[in-house]
Formats: C-alpha cells, sequence, structure tokens
C-alpha cells in the first residue's frame, strides 16, 4: 500500500491484467493507461500478467503551479485519476518521460527544459482526458475567475498586487481570495506569480536580455526586488538561472 505525500505520481501503465485500489475504490488495469496518484491518496497496485510501468513524480506545489498556468482544472484530473489511451499516445508520453529522466541524470539538469517536457505530457493528458467526458460543464471556472485570468494575461508586467485585479472585476480581496482557492487551490497572488515567473524564465533563457531588462520589462522596481522574487520561486538566483541555461545550450 502506497500514500502520496506532497507529490503527484504520473503512471504510465501497460497490463494484460491487475487491479489498482485508489482509497476503498478498485480499478482494472487493462490495455494502455494513464494513472495519477495525489497527495493523501492510498493505493495499492496488484498485477496479474505481464505490466510496464513508467512513473514520474511532481512535488505538488509544482504541479499546481502548471495545471494553473495551463489552466488545466486539479478537480478534473482528481475525478478521473485513471484514462485509458491509445497505444501512440502512450509511446509519445513514454518518450517524454524518457527525456526528462535523461535530463534528471544529467549533472546540472536544466529546469527550463525539464518544465517543457512536463508542460507537453500534462497537455497531452489533460487532451485525452477532456475528449472522454460528456459534461465538462461542472468543472468549469466561474467567469469571474476567468476574466480575472484573463487580466493577469494582459497586466501582469505591470501590476503585481492583488487589489488592483479585484478593483478592476469590482469584487473584493477577500472574494477573489476565496473564489481562487475554492477552485484552484492558490490565493490570487500565486496565479499572479506563477504568470511572471514563466516570463522571467522565458527571458531569462534568452541569454541576449542582460538581468536587469528582464527585471524592468516585468515591472520590478529594483534588481533587489527581482532576486528576493526570483529566488523565492525557484531558490536560485537569475544570475545562476542564467549561467546555468546558457552553460547547457553550449553543450
Amino acid at each position: 500500500m502506497l500514500k502520496s505525500k506532497e507529490v503527484v505520481t504520473i503512471i504510465l501503465i501497460h497490463s494484460k491484467g491487475g487491479t489498482r485500489q485508489i482509497d476503498q475504490e478498485q480499478h482494472n488495469m487493462m490495455g494502455y493507461q494513464i494513472h495519477l496518484m495525489f497527495p493523501g491518496q492510498s493505493s495499492s497496485f496488484y498485477f496479474f500478467k505481464e505490466t510496464a510501468v513508467y512513473h514520474f513524480r511532481i512535488p505538488w506545489q509544482n504541479f499546481k503551479k502548471l495545471c494553473h498556468t495551463l489552466s488545466i482544472n486539479i478537480k478534473l484530473l482528481k475525478d478521473y485519476p485513471i484514462l485509458r489511451v491509445t497505444p501512440y499516445k502512450f509511446e509519445t508520453l513514454r518518450y517524454e518521460f524518457d527525456k526528462i529522466r535523461n535530463e534528471l541524470y544529467r549533472y546540472q539538469p536544466t529546469l527550463s527544459l525539464i518544465l517543457s517536457r512536463l508542460t507537453t505530457s500534462l497537455i497531452e493528458i489533460n487532451h485525452s482526458l477532456v475528449k472522454h467526458i460528456d459534461n465538462l460543464a461542472p468543472y468549469a471556472y466561474p467567469a469571474i475567475l476567468n476574466s480575472f485570468l484573463e487580466l493577469i494575461e494582459l497586466h501582469y508586467k505591470q501590476e503585481h498586487h492583488v487589489a488592483y485585479y479585484a478593483n478592476l472585476l469590482n469584487i473584493t480581496v477577500k472574494n477573489l481570495w476565496m473564489q481562487t482557492q475554492q477552485y484552484m487551490g492558490v490565493p490570487p497572488l500565486k496565479l499572479i506569480h506563477n504568470r511572471l515567473l514563466k516570463e522571467a524564465l522565458y527571458l531569462l533563457s534568452l541569454g541576449a536580455n542582460p538581468i536587469k531588462t528582464t527585471m524592468i520589462e516585468l515591472g520590478f522596481e529594483d534588481p533587489a526586488t527581482f532576486s528576493h522574487f526570483f529566488k523565492k520561486q525557484t531558490n536560485m538566483s537569475p544570475s545562476a538561472y542564467q549561467k546555468k541555461h546558457l552553460a547547457h545550450k553550449k553543450t
């Protein structure tokens, strides 16, 4: 019996027979499937016949950040933790897993490359899942949250404060906080920071962009504030990230 602690595990399974128990519910394993394990879940696997398994573990906070950036509904993934896929889709995802593993085994793995592969995998999983669901209405975000995400996309480089967006939406900061917590599991400031970080990683990876240029582009007032923000999100300074990324590009 396995219990997932603060990580999400994405598992690719090609089985000729078996079962998986998630908490108190039992599911059959047959053919090509994607399985998801979330924090707090108890899960058991029983393989009756030949089975191939490939898995990848992601810290829960990083997984949530990616899903929110990609507008993937986490509740939908939790409600459908097992998905049957075609052999072609299975091999597509297995290829991405192999590339992630190879990068992680490098002496200095590059975060942006891993994130790119992981993003591709999550998009593929989400597309496959959406095709199998007849009624997606219960998983749609309220209109106010869709508007919030659109406003972030328009203003995140200039406006980093939740109050600015709440004012545009004509709701209180507390109301916006309750909405994002209920439907997305994170505070609104985290969604703004996620978008800022995504752009920061992209700009710094270009190489030609000095850190000061990136800082100004993203609306930070001084290098210290930008460096503190970036390091809090990545555990790495902007200069260390850029140096590491550029060194990888040269190899």
